[in-house]
C-alpha cells in the first residue's frame, strides 16, 4: 500500500487547525482569494489520471465508478460498488473526510503558490497555512457571491500575484473543463439526447443550462438567481427547524423514511440545494455533481450544519441501522454505525476513517468561525452558545414578534417528545411561523402567561421507494392548480414547494444504488404560509381539509425539465399532516407536538394516501 493517499485534512508546515469561512467573506480577503483561485487552477491542471486531481477526487462521488487509489481491495460484486453513501445514517459523516481530502490537496497547492511570493512573504505563507475551503451558507445568503456563478461579469477575476501586482485571470469557479473534451459516459443504453447523455458530452460542467442543452449552452444567470432566491424562502426555516428541533440522529441525518419525522432531514435539504443549484446541470445528478466546483462550497456548508447540530446535541452521534448497501467495504443490509469504515478515505496505511474518529472536525484540522472563542472542552456551554447563534442566524426578529408580551429567551425550549419535532414552517423573514402562531398567541398581548396557546403547522409529506424516483428530479406541490408550462414554475404564485430526492439515475453503474432501490425515502413541504395567504384560518381543520381536497395538487418534474405523469411514480404517496405548536413562556421557540395525519384529503388520488390499515 506504499504511496497511498492518507486523508489528514489541511497539513501545512504548522499542522494547525483553522476555520472555514463563509464565501462572501473569502472574496473580500485579498490573500485567501488569490491563493484560492490559483490553487483551484493548479488542481484542474493535474492530469486526470492522477489520484489527487480534481477529476479523480470528483469521481469518488459517482462516475466513472472506478476504484480510487486502490481503496477497498478486489471488486466485490458484478456491478461497480462505488463509495458514496446516500439514504443511510452515515450520509453526513462520509462526506466529512471527503471534503477534508479535497481541502488537503487544495491547501497543498495554496502553500506551494504562497512559496513563490517575493513580497510580504510571511503574510502570504501564513495565509496559505490558514486557507480552508469556503462554505456558502445558503440558509442565510440566498445566493453565493457572483464570482461563483456570473460568467458575464466574472469570466475573469482579479488576483494579487507573486510580485504584488494585480492581474486578471480566468475564473476556475464557474466550471470545470474536462481534459478529454467531455465528461464520463453514462451507462450503455442511456437514451440518446436524454439530459444525462447530453451532459456527458459537454466539455465543461454547467448549471441552469440554457435550452436546448448542448455545446452552446451557458448558465442562465437569471434562472439561477430567481430559483435560489425562491428556494431560500423554504431552506432558511427548514434549516432552523432541523438544527433546533430535531434531536435524534436518524431524523437529522437521512431522508430514509422515519415514522415520526415532521421536517426535512439534512440529506433532504442538501438534495434540494443540489437540484436547485444544478437545475438540469451537473449538480443535479449524483454521478456528476462533484465535478462542479460549487459542490465543495455546498458540501462544506452541509458539514457545517452537521457541526452546529452535533454540538447543540453533543450527547448524540451516529445511531446504528441495518441499512447499508454494497460499497467497496460494506454489504447490503449490514449494520452501519459510528465504526463503519468511510472508504476510500484512509486514516493510515491500513485503515479508513470512521464516523467516531472524525466526530470532532478538529481531527481533520479545520473548524468553523461559529466556534471561534469557545472552550470546546466545556460542551454544555458550547451547546448553549451554538443554540443561541443558530437562533440569531436563522430566526428573524419578526418571528419573535409572534409572541407579544413575552421576553425572548436564549434558553432552548423544553425538548419535544421523541420523534416529535415538527416543522416551524417560517418563511424567509419569519412570516411563516408568525402567521401560524400569531392567532393562537394573541391573548398573550394582554399580559397573560397561559402556556396552553396552540397553533397548527400544515405540511405535505411525500414518500416513495427510492427506485421510483430515479426518473424525476422533484415532486412539486401546488395550490389552486398546476401551471400549463413547467418553465418558471418556481415563480408561479400557485407553487408551494418541492421534494427533490436527488437519487442516482444510473443504478446499474452502482451496486450500492441497486441495493438501495427498495428503501423508502421522504421529504416535506410546509403549507401554512400558503394557506394563510389564501385567507384560510389554519385552526379550522374541517375548512382546511375541504380546501386541500379541492385545491392541493402535485406533479413530478422529470430530468429534462418538463412535467411528468404522477402515475409513473408508482410508489408515490402524498399525505397531509399537521403538527401542533404550543407557546412556551420565556421562549421565542414553540413546543412541537406529535403529527396528526389527514388521510382523507389524498385518499384514492393518483400518488395519494394508500388505504391500508395501520399504514404509516
Amino acid at each position: 500500500m506504499s504511496g497511498r493517499i492518507i486523508t489528514t485534512g489541511a497539513s501545512g508546515l504548522q499542522g494547525s487547525v483553522a476555520p472555514r469561512i463563509e464565501s462572501h467573506d473569502l472574496v473580500k480577503n485579498e490573500k485567501l482569494w488569490s491563493l484560492y483561485i490559483q490553487a483551484m487552477q493548479r488542481m484542474y491542471d493535474s492530469k486526470e489520471n492522477e489520484m489527487d486531481s480534481h477529476f479523480q477526487i470528483g469521481g469518488i462521488h459517482g462516475l466513472p465508478y472506478v476504484q480510487w487509489d486502490g481503496a477497498g481491495g478486489e471488486q466485490p460484486v458484478g456491478a461497480p460498488a462505488g463509495y458514496c453513501q446516500h439514504s443511510t445514517v452515515i450520509f453526513p459523516t462520509w462526506h466529512r473526510p471527503y471534503c477534508a481530502l479535497y481541502e488537503q490537496i487544495l491547501h497543498r497547492h495554496a502553500v506551494q503558490v504562497a512559496a513563490t511570493y517575493t513580497v510580504d512573504q510571511a503574510a502570504w505563507k501564513q495565509a496559505a497555512e490558514d486557507f480552508r475551503i469556503p462554505y456558502w451558507d445558503w440558509a442565510s445568503q440566498p445566493l453565493p457571491p457572483k464570482q461563483f456563478y456570473d460568467h458575464q461579469q466574472y469570466s475573469q477575476v482579479t488576483i494579487t500575484t507573486h510580485d504584488g501586482s494585480k492581474k486578471p485571470v480566468n475564473n476556475p469557479l464557474l466550471a470545470y473543463k474536462f481534459q478529454s473534451g467531455q465528461g464520463p459516459a453514462p451507462p450503455k443504453g442511456t437514451p440518446s439526447g436524454s439530459t444525462y447523455d447530453v451532459l456527458s458530452k459537454l466539455p465543461w460542467t454547467i448549471r441552469h443550462p440554457t435550452r436546448p442543452i448542448g455545446p452552446n449552452s451557458k448558465t442562465d444567470i437569471a434562472s439561477f438567481e430567481s430559483v435560489l432566491k425562491r428556494e431560500y424562502e423554504d431552506t432558511r426555516p427548514d434549516t432552523a427547524t432541523l438544527l433546533l428541533e430535531v434531536k435524534d440522529w436518524f431524523g437529522f441525518s437521512t431522508q430514509a423514511a422515519d415514522q415520526g419525522a415532521f421536517t426535512r432531514s439534512l440529506e433532504a435539504i442538501h438534495g434540494t440545494m443540489h437540484v436547485k443549484i444544478g437545475f438540469s446541470g451537473h449538480m443535479n445528478y449524483v454521478p456528476y455533481a462533484a465535478f462542479d466546483p460549487i459542490f465543495w462550497m455546498h458540501h462544506c456548508n452541509v458539514d457545517r450544519m452537521i457541526a452546529l447540530w452535533q454540538y447543540i446535541n453533543y450527547k448524540v452521534w451516529v445511531s446504528a441501522r441495518n441499512d447499508s448497501g454494497t460499497t467497496w467495504v460494506t454489504k447490503p443490509g449490514n449494520r452501519v454505525d459510528e465504526n463503519t469504515q468511510l472508504a476510500p478515505f484512509r486514516i493510515d496505511e491500513s485503515n479508513f476513517w470512521t464516523s467516531a474518529q472524525c466526530r470532532a472536525p478538529m481531527n481533520l484540522r479545520y473548524t468553523y468561525a461559529d466556534f471561534q472563542g469557545l472552550d470546546m472542552n466545556d460542551l454544555p456551554a458550547v451547546s448553549k452558545a451554538i443554540h443561541d447563534r443558530v437562533t440569531k442566524l436563522y430566526y428573524d426578529k419578526d418571528t419573535f414578534a409572534a409572541f407579544p408580551g413575552l421576553v425572548p429567551s436564549a434558553q432552548p425550549a423544553p425538548a419535544p417528545p421523541a420523534h416529535g419535532q415538527a416543522p416551524l414552517g417560517i418563511k424567509a423573514a419569519g412570516a411563516h411561523l408568525a402567521s401560524a402562531v400569531a392567532e393562537a398567541t394573541s391573548h398573550l398581548a394582554s399580559g397573560s402567561s397561559h402556556r396552553g396557546a396552540e397553533s397548527i403547522e400544515w405540511t405535505c409529506r411525500i414518500r416513495g421507494n427510492q427506485e421510483d424516483f430515479r426518473g424525476i428530479t422533484s415532486i412539486l406541490i401546488f395550490l389552486d392548480g398546476i401551471p400549463e408550462d413547467a418553465f418558471g414554475f418556481m415563480t408561479d404564485p400557485r407553487y408551494v414547494g418541492s421534494y427533490d430526492p436527488f437519487v442516482n439515475p444510473f443504478p446499474k453503474l452502482c451496486q450500492n444504488c441497486m441495493d438501495g432501490s427498495g428503501i423508502k425515502i421522504e421529504g416535506f413541504v410546509h403549507m401554512t404560509y400558503s394557506l394563510k395567504k389564501r385567507g384560510l384560518n389554519v385552526h379550522d381543520i374541517p375548512a382546511v381539509e375541504e380546501y386541500c381536497r379541492k385545491n392541493l395538487k402535485w406533479i413530478p418534474l422529470v430530468h429534462h425539465g418538463e412535467f411528468g405523469r404522477v402515475e409513473d411514480v408508482k410508489s408515490l404517496e402524498v399525505t397531509v399532516i399537521d403538527t401542533p405548536l404550543t407557546a412556551v413562556e420565556g421562549s421565542s421557540i414553540p413546543r412541537i407536538g406529535l403529527l396528526r395525519k389527514h388521510n382523507e384529503i389524498t385518499f384514492d388520488l393518483p400518488g395519494g394516501r394508500i388505504r391500508v390499515p395501520g399504514h404509516a
